[in-house]
């Protein structure tokens, strides 16, 4: 219903009336649904320009998002709900995104998708977290090891890297 609405506020109301159907089911038979019910609220009170109740919603679906089954859709609405934060911003850019950003672009200009196969659903759907910032991390050195890149791609490449966290598990003895 929400998504053929004429107007912000039917969007939002309608979203809403999801949201409070799901909530009031109360067990787990709506658990993967939550994700995709604060996105659509979060993108509807950015429609109506509300920042600040905009990134409570995006926050809460990336609370929730690990309980979307795994596949296109739930890569659908990770990427959804980074771009609602990135795009609220209410999301502190992490260091790796300025080399990274123009790195990107140079891919996409040469249709390098390889590299950018790798590299860019974890570009994509990172919401912060450690667990996003370890497979972000792995993607990069991935094409880094490889050496698919000319040297000075490789070196920026490099730089991305030691922008991010070792957040590799130390070993045991």
């Amino acid at each position: 219903m929400a998504r053929h609405q004429p107007t912000p506020e039917l969007t939002l109301h309608w979203n809403q009336e999801c949201l409070n159907r799901a909530d009031r089911v109360g067990d787990d038979r709506v658990k993967g649904f939550y994700a995709s019910l604060h996105l659509n609220m979060g993108k509807a009170y950015q429609d109506l320009g509300e920042p600040g109740k905009a990134h409570e919603h995006f926050a809460l679906a990336a609370r929730h998002v690990d309980a979307v089954p795994p596949g296109q859709y739930g890569d659908w609405v990770r990427f959804a709900i980074a771009e609602g934060l990135r795009e609220n911003g209410q999301h502190e850019p992490h260091p790796v995104e300025e080399p990274l950003s123009g790195l990107l672009a140079r891919l996409c200009a040469r249709a390098d998708l390889r590299a950018l196969g790798l590299i860019l659903p974890a570009y994509l759907g990172n919401l912060g977290t450690d667990e996003d910032l370890v497979r972000l991390a792995t993607a990069l050195r991935m094409v880094h090891a490889s050496r698919w890149l000319p040297e000075d791609e490789q070196e920026t490449l490099g730089a991305a890297i030691a922008c991010l966290p070792d957040l590799r598990p130390a070993p045991t003895a």
